[in-house]
């Protein structure tokens, strides 16, 4: 059961209504100009977030940051990932690193509406058109550990009637069931993060001939959401995109 009730859920919503006309940043405290991309955050302190999306050129289908104009990083090139796209909203290190990990094991849940503002501003920028939207499920285990369900709540923080007025995507919650969740990835190999991972999804619902966009907090060596999105084609979906709000260094 979230800890986040549905009065507090409309508080949070209210209170980054509020942060729009106030201005006011969960990072540093101040008030005074407002980041481009989220009133959650000051426009010095958003200068600690790296490698912005249209300002890092990536790899198209595992966000990995290049140092080229190609498209694809070699490692993707020589084996494909699943997924037709990964969309990341920035690199995973400091200012951005420090938000995502204040608000997933310190319960700084007013980070939530800026992380969501994030993933938005990325949906703007690349307009792909998904007809569900699943977010990378939790085990029972970890939700009674911390409370609350972080992707859900961020998520749920989205405008997504405004961000597609015309077809608005299904959100499901409830479309993917993790199974097991035997070690935190946290400094396992990337041999050891898709051992971990094998097996440990399963997809509730037909995705027959779906676009289906999944969203995680963090893209480190694509074993979590490579592992998801092998359940929904086997359900039938027709595409599989990813959007994370940070894109890691590489694990060897």
């Amino acid at each position: 059961m979230s800890i986040l009730t549905r009065s507090q859920s409309y508080k949070t919503r209210a209170i980054n209504a509020l942060a729009r006309v106030l201005g006011g940043c969960v990072q540093c405290g101040e008030y005074g100009v407002a980041s481009d991309f989220s009133p959650r955050l000051c426009q010095p302190c958003s200068v600690g977030v790296k490698g912005r999306f249209g300002q890092q050129q990536r790899c198209q289908t595992c966000a990995a940051p290049l140092e080229t104009v190609d498209m694809k990083c070699l490692d993707c090139l020589i084996d494909p990932p699943l997924v037709t796209r990964t969309l990341a909203f920035s690199d995973y290190s400091h200012t951005a690193q420090h938000l995502i990990l204040n608000y997933k094991f310190h319960h700084h849940l007013s980070n939530a509406p800026l992380l969501a503002d994030a993933l938005s501003a990325v949906l703007r920028q690349q307009h792909i058109v998904p007809d569900i939207v699943i977010t990378v499920p939790q085990h029972d285990s970890m939700t009674r550990a911390r409370g609350f369900i972080p992707l859900t709540h961020v998520i749920n923080c989205m405008d997504w009637r405004r961000l597609y007025p015309h077809v608005t995507p299904r959100i499901d919650h409830a479309a993917s069931i993790r199974l097991h969740h035997q070690h935190l990835q946290v400094g396992a190999s990337a041999a050891e993060r898709h051992r971990q991972v094998r097996g440990a999804f399963a997809i509730t619902q037909d995705l027959t001939g779906l676009h289906v966009l999944l969203i995680d907090d963090v893209y480190t060596t694509g074993a979590t959401l490579n592992e998801l999105a092998r359940m929904c084609l086997a359900a039938g979906a027709k595409e599989v995109s990813n959007l994370v709000i940070a894109r890691a260094r590489l694990v060897k």
